[in-house]
């Protein structure tokens, strides 16, 4: 088997569904470009471990993304793009949006969604910010992997998702899922019932209350779980 075709085997059983040849070779051509990227963006330089770690992690959350409701997704705290350009790629159908603070890595992303012809709007903002604007209560999906703990991601992404949207987290195997419900909570979400080994997910059940979201970095100084234990 080539070494492609080994790739495109892992993306389609990582998403639990044929992509297509279409689909493969652009999420081959993302890896790649992350291969190559700057170490701000990445770190990772081997090709395989770029599909598997960037791709595949990114393609295991897409049932937690068809359950949430249709409309616009986005990706908070991106990096190199990832989660958000392969969830693009996967599902052309919703708008995507990606959130990354740090100006190089964003203008990485939208280099890179224009050589993939992924048409996705960058912010190179923090995601406090933007939900103080338009942002706010406004996508039907929100995304994040690796972005921070659950509990402080969670307080970081609810504030976009609209009421009755979802926010899906990557997370550790052993996270404290009583932690992350009540910063959850605080936040006009709650924690739906586990059905993805290493994804959380969350429903937004009321509109954004007024004093979320706090002022860049409160939300990691002083986690709204307080001092329950949160894994990452």
């Amino acid at each position: 088997m080539s070494s492609s075709g080994s790739h495109a085997r892992a993306m389609d059983a990582a998403a639990g569904e044929t992509l297509g040849a279409e689909a493969h070779m652009r999420l081959l051509r993302l890896a790649t470009a992350l291969v190559a990227a700057p170490l701000n963006v990445t770190g990772i330089r081997d090709l395989a471990l770029a599909v598997e770690r960037h791709v595949c992690d990114a393609l295991r959350g897409l049932p937690a993304v068809d359950r949430a409701p249709a409309g616009a997704l986005a990706d908070v705290g991106s990096g190199g793009g990832v989660p958000g350009l392969v969830l693009a790629v996967a599902r052309p159908a919703r708008e995507v949006h990606l959130f990354e603070a740090t100006g190089r890595k964003a203008a990485f992303i939208e280099g890179l969604a224009g050589e993939l012809a992924i048409p996705a709007r960058v912010y190179p903002e923090r995601s406090e910010d933007s939900a103080r604007g338009v942002a706010r209560d406004a996508f039907a999906c929100v995304c994040a992997r690796a972005l921070a703990p659950p509990p402080i991601a969670a307080e970081l992404c609810l504030p976009l998702a609209r009421t009755g949207g979802h926010v899906i987290l990557w997370i550790a195997p052993a996270i404290d899922r009583a932690a992350l419900a009540v910063a959850s909570e605080a936040v006009a979400g709650r924690l739906l019932p586990e059905a993805l080994p290493g994804i959380a997910e969350l429903e937004k059940i009321a509109p954004t209350p007024a004093r979320f979201p706090r002022r860049p970095g409160m939300a990691a100084k002083r986690p709204l779980a307080g001092g329950v234990r949160h894994g990452h």
